[in-house]
């Protein structure tokens, strides 16, 4: 187990329980399987190494997403990530979840960096969110796919 310690160690200012937390979506990862029952399907692609997040929402009547699933095809800090990000938007409204989304999304475009992993399961909501709209206009659609758009070679990424 990683400890408070060790994440200051490494430039991260992380309480002895946020710490906790951490540990338990890595070692546990939450919300890892798809859905049977959804209403909203995105996935989310790299086109240079093949990564894929597939996201199922189970949005209620309320609007909100009363459940959340996930499944991908890549680096262990897609699940980590992925096991963070869908228990932050479990329950909240779908807007909100969508304005949320949308922001962390265009700070990380703002960014040269390599954040491929971070940006599937982002754009995998996105995508489950315009794949919800479009089956409440009553399009047919099964789901949404989004690819993103990655600003360094494979070669020369350092994750993924």
């Amino acid at each position: 187990m990683v400890e408070e310690a060790d994440f200051k160690a490494h430039g991260y200012d992380v309480t002895s329980e946020q710490a906790k937390a951490l540990n338990d979506h890595y070692h546990d990862p939450k919300n890892r399987w798809a859905l049977k029952e959804y209403n909203a399907r995105g996935i989310g692609r790299n086109p240079d190494n093949y990564g894929q997040v597939d996201m199922y929402l189970l949005v209620n009547d309320n609007g909100e997403i009363e459940n959340v699933g996930y499944e991908f095809n890549g680096c262990p800090t897609i699940s980590f990530s992925a096991s963070i990000f869908t228990e932050d938007i479990k329950g909240l409204p779908l807007k909100e979840a969508f304005d949320m989304t949308q922001a962390s999304f265009d700070e990380i475009m703002a960014k040269d960096n390599c954040e491929e992993c971070t940006t599937m399961i982002l754009v995998a909501f996105l995508a489950a969110y315009e794949n919800y709209q479009n089956r409440q206009k009553g399009m047919d659609e099964e789901f949404t796919l989004k690819m993103i758009e990655t600003t360094l070679q494979f070669s020369q990424q350092t994750c993924g």
